[in-house]
């Protein structure tokens, strides 16, 4: 691979992740089965209609991302604005978009019941420090990756993660996954290889910080510490040692160590919104892989959380390769590209000066409006007993 600059891989990244989540959000809660039954294998954006005929909820606007990348944009703009983690302004932008006029609870996108209870909690005056979710959720992890571009040093990244994430996630499973995205944007925007010694140095990294969250003050809002506080750096080891085995008995090995860590439900499949399930799963994909297109596809066609997979592996890919290697098709019909390019660039550059960083919420809106638009096409196509899925582009 030629010389990839920081910039390059700042974009890469951030542009990663939105393409990631946009290719996994109309798949996502299909089993690979089902993917292949009504796409065969995905290979660019679809919106859904094909495999949710009877639940026009799931329809999706081609190239459209989800409430994932939604809230990493929000997490740049708190960064930009305020010269690193706030906790208090990015959770006044998660209710400020809530209370947008919009069909989708304000402008969220896609967004869990878990979420909802956080806006629910923030309007009613809860400290965002306590606001959290209880369950080992993977929404932490998932918006993570600004703060691993914009925080250079490992020191720094403990606190970022943990103010950026206990406002929607209190169990420590949640927040050692967030830790491990991070430092794995900070490690591979670096140009660190990308090799087996990246998921021990990730290990290594994440152990440090899962000993810090009592050390540092947190161990009375941080929940699970008794029975889970070392689950995901030792999921992340025991990924280290499946990079030699075949994909068919890594993916099942990756998923039985993930109940070993308390999953509810039994995680059937790696590619479930656990973080000791599908981060290492998509470190694993990423270091089995021989390009940013190969590893977006191999976890978007898994199913499952295909979304949140997607953006995660979509992130560290994305900072490996670097912008150029992402496929021209995916960024020419990604929705939002400027607006996301010109975030990532003002990480990489420091500063937002000369630079249009468009509205957060106006964008969301006007995206929400044009696939209201889409499905109500969709919608009248079904009543007149139109083909739904003639049109899909796989």
């Amino acid at each position: 691979m030629p010389h990839t600059s920081r910039t390059d891989r700042v974009r890469g990244c951030l542009l990663g992740l939105a393409v990631g989540d946009a290719l996994g959000a109309p798949l996502e809660g299909l089993t690979a089965q089902q993917i292949k039954t009504h796409y065969g294998r995905v290979k660019n954006y679809v919106d859904g209609v094909q495999a949710w005929k009877r639940k026009p909820y799931r329809w999706r606007m081609r190239g459209l991302y989800s409430d994932d990348t939604q809230q990493s944009l929000a997490l740049c703009d708190v960064l930009l604005e305020r010269g690193g983690v706030d906790q208090a302004r990015l959770a006044e932008i998660y209710v400020a978009m809530a209370e947008a006029q919009g069909p989708f609870l304000g402008v969220h996108r896609g967004i869990g019941r878990s979420f909802r209870q956080v806006l629910i909690d923030l309007r009613r005056g809860i400290s965002p420090r306590w606001s959290g979710q209880t369950k080992a959720g993977i929404g932490a992890a998932m918006r993570i990756a600004p703060v691993g571009l914009f925080c250079d040093e490992a020191d720094s990244i403990f606190a970022a993660v943990m103010e950026a994430s206990l406002t929607t996630h209190r169990d420590v499973r949640s927040l050692s996954g967030a830790l491990t995205v991070a430092h794995a944007v900070r490690r591979l925007v670096a140009a660190e290889p990308r090799d087996p010694s990246l998921l021990l140095w990730l290990a290594s990294d994440v152990a440090r910080d899962e000993g810090r969250i009592a050390a540092e003050g947190y161990g009375e809002v941080v929940l699970s510490l008794e029975n889970h506080a070392r689950s995901m750096s030792k999921a992340l080891a025991h990924a280290e040692t499946l990079l030699e085995t075949r994909r068919e008995r890594a993916l099942p090995a990756l998923a039985e160590e993930a109940n070993r860590h308390g999953a509810e439900p039994d995680c059937k499949r790696p590619t479930m919104g656990f973080p000791p399930a599908c981060i290492p799963t998509c470190l694993y994909i990423l270091l089995t892989t021989d390009s940013f297109e190969e590893a977006i596809l191999e976890v978007v066609n898994l199913g499952g959380d295909a979304d949140t997979t997607g953006a995660i592996l979509g992130a560290m890919a994305g900072a490996h390769y670097g912008v150029d290697e992402i496929p021209h098709r995916w960024l020419e019909g990604l929705q939002n590209r400027e607006g996301i390019e010109n975030r990532a660039l003002a990480l990489a550059r420091g500063s937002a000066a000369g630079l249009v960083i468009p509205d957060l919420i106006a964008t969301e809106q006007d995206l929400n409006a044009q696939e209201s638009a889409h499905l109500a096409r969709h919608a009248a196509l079904a009543r007149q007993g139109g083909d739904l899925g003639a049109n899909q582009v796989i």
